[in-house]
């Protein structure tokens, strides 16, 4: 592999860092929690893995954080599928190193607590355990255990190589959350380096090719599902093109540009930051999962074991021909998935969510609007930095002091329950010498999931919280509510020239019954972005010369920095059509200004 300044830093300061996590009796640290890494995760044996694939010091602190995950009592262990890679790729590093009867005795005993099952919740985790089986095959079964997870990945993936999350038997309503689509691309790759087949190796290469649909030059791939920007998928992208064969080099640097964005969520301990926002807010836009330790090790842990393969062994035969494309200009749409990605030549990159996609977490008491349609979910121009935010889970209390929260995504209410104008099922983009339109129409569906009333629902409930593994509430997501007395129609323009963004709402209201929209004109992006045309109810729009002199702003706790939400104030839906617009232009600066200049015309 070709020397790479920037992946060398960041490698050695992770790596670094980590080990002076490592306690002994205790393993990995972490210092945010200020506790042990969770026992349920994959800090310790990630952490082992990293330091292992450092010096013969590291490796005597690798060795304590394996001491201390097999002294754990195996009741108390989770995340097994991820444990035991960990583990097969430390046995493959130690084997290189020269691993002595001891070391090879811990590695056994740890595989022996980490069976793996058939199936589980999300399909990531059922194609790592799959990788898995391939990885430890003998030579005689390496075929049939790739050929299984070549079916998991036809099963899995979009007409155009986008990777399904949820659910494990894709119909016409899905989950493509992007880090997950990294850690397929990762895996895929990997599995690669254990059994040199073409169809396996075409499966990785699809999934590497279909970055176009997120990938930012300066090394931005997420905002869209779960983890946006986070260090999880950051890790896997890394380590996938470690893997494929993606050595940076003058003209194109995807590995550079993601670690010298990485180097900015630098902590004071050496540790990352788990998105770009934490070094200004801390834990912006976790989920409960996410703990420092854990993300950081698998990380580090993950790409030092890429490294290693590549240079222990010549890239697989059948991944040879893998070039990187993902940065060439042009639109580009995922119709099944509806992401959409336009990168130009004069280096403005916007991210759209068209159709929305099934939240994976349908809760009663918390909104996850990272799955929304209709959504500017990444913006960026130039040299500057991001100048909007991608949407952001939060609770249901949270949501109703400040329905600005939503962002983008316009909420209703109806009597008590609150919808979200979220979900698409027409679309159409249509191209002209001026612009590109997408054209959305849908309804909107009930945010939050409604709470058992009946015994028979309580009791149903139970059954799936204790012995079924929530799988009846993640259905449940799959078969939202409509608010069928409002239709919504929302036009997106993306202008060829002057990088003009105008958007344009229409929700036409078929009742007598009062409906609330509660943001109006929602939004999250910089302060700069604050001056929209303002609509009225009717037909005709009242545009105003001065932006709108009240505003409800609300911190995003998104996974960018320096952004806020900002709504107006409820305004009640008349009957017949209600119209809200704004137009967004964004004028270029000299490439030498960090930020571009950015303006808005009513």
């Amino acid at each position: 592999m070709a020397a790479n300044a920037a992946l060398d830093s960041l490698l050695e300061g992770l790596t670094a860092a980590l080990r002076e996590q490592i306690r002994p009796g205790i393993g990995l640290f972490d210092p945010l929690d200020d506790q042990p890494s969770p026992p349920d995760h994959y800090g310790h044996l990630c952490a082992a893995l990293a330091l292992a694939c450092g010096s013969e010091h590291d490796w005597q602190a690798a060795r304590q954080a394996l001491q201390a995950w097999l002294a754990l009592d195996a009741e108390r262990l989770g995340h097994l599928p991820f444990n035991r890679l960990a583990l097969l790729l430390l046995r493959m590093v130690l084997a290189e190193r020269g691993v002595d009867a001891a070391d090879e005795a811990m590695i056994e005993a740890g595989l022996a607590r980490c069976r793996l099952r058939r199936r589980y919740p999300s399909n990531n985790w059922s194609l790592l355990a799959q990788t898995c089986r391939l990885i430890e095959a003998p030579a005689r079964r390496k075929a049939l255990e790739s050929r299984r997870l070549c079916k998991l990945l036809e099963r899995w993936t979009t007409a155009k190589g986008g990777f399904i999350d949820f659910p494990a038997k894709p119909g016409k309503r899905f989950a493509t959350p992007l880090a997950y689509h990294h850690k397929a691309l990762y895996l895929a790759a990997l599995a690669s380096w254990f059994h040199d087949d073409a169809e396996l190796a075409s499966h990785a290469r699809r999934l590497l090719d279909w970055l176009v649909h997120c990938w930012d030059p300066a090394g931005y791939a997420g905002g869209f599902g779960r983890t946006t920007h986070g260090l999880f998928g950051d890790g896997c992208l890394i380590a996938g093109m470690i893997l494929m064969g993606i050595d940076d080099d003058a003209r194109q640097q995807p590995i550079a540009a993601l670690c010298r964005r990485l180097e900015a969520q630098r902590r004071s301990d050496g540790l990352l930051w788990l998105n770009p926002a934490g070094p200004e807010s801390g834990r912006a836009s976790w989920d409960s999962y996410m703990h420092l330790s854990v993300y950081n090790a698998w990380a580090a842990g993950i790409i030092g074991a890429a490294r290693r393969l590549r240079k222990a062994k010549d890239r697989p035969a059948h991944l040879s021909v893998t070039q990187w494309t993902a940065g060439r200009p042009g639109l580009f749409h995922d119709d099944e998935a509806g992401l959409l990605y336009l990168r130009t030549e004069e280096g403005l990159n916007a991210l759209l969510s068209t159709r929305g996609q099934p939240p994976q977490a349908y809760s009663r008491n918390e909104a996850d609007f990272r799955y929304a349609g209709g959504v500017l979910i990444h913006l960026r121009v130039g040299q500057g930095t991001p100048l909007v935010a991608p949407p952001v889970r939060t609770t249901r209390k949270a949501l109703l002091d400040s329905p600005a929260l939503a962002g983008w995504t316009p909420l209703l209410k109806a009597e008590s329950t609150i919808y979200a104008v979220d979900n698409f099922e027409d679309l159409s983009i249509v191209e002209t010498q001026e612009k590109w339109s997408i054209s959305l129409t849908g309804r909107a569906s009930e945010l939050f999931r409604p709470s058992p009333r009946t015994p028979w629902q309580r009791a149903l409930a139970t059954l799936d919280w204790r012995l079924l593994g929530g799988r009846l509430g993640r259905k449940a997501a799959l078969r939202r509510r409509a608010l069928n007395t409002v239709s919504a129609h929302l036009e997106i323009n993306l202008s060829r020239t002057g990088h003009a963004i105008a958007t344009k709402l229409n929700l036409d209201k078929q009742t007598q019954d009062p409906i609330e929209y509660l943001n109006p004109l929602g939004h999250i992006a910089e302060e700069v972005l604050t001056a929209y045309t303002v609509a009225s109810t009717g037909d005709a729009l009242r545009p105003e010369a001065e932006e709108p002199s009240v505003w409800v702003s609300s911190e995003s706790s998104s996974s960018l920095p320096g952004i806020s939400a900002r709504a107006m104030p409820p305004q009640a839906l008349a009957n017949g059509r209600n119209t809200w617009a704004f137009r967004l232009e964004i004028t270029h600066t000299p490439p030498s200004i960090p930020s571009p200049a950015c303006r808005i015309k009513c």
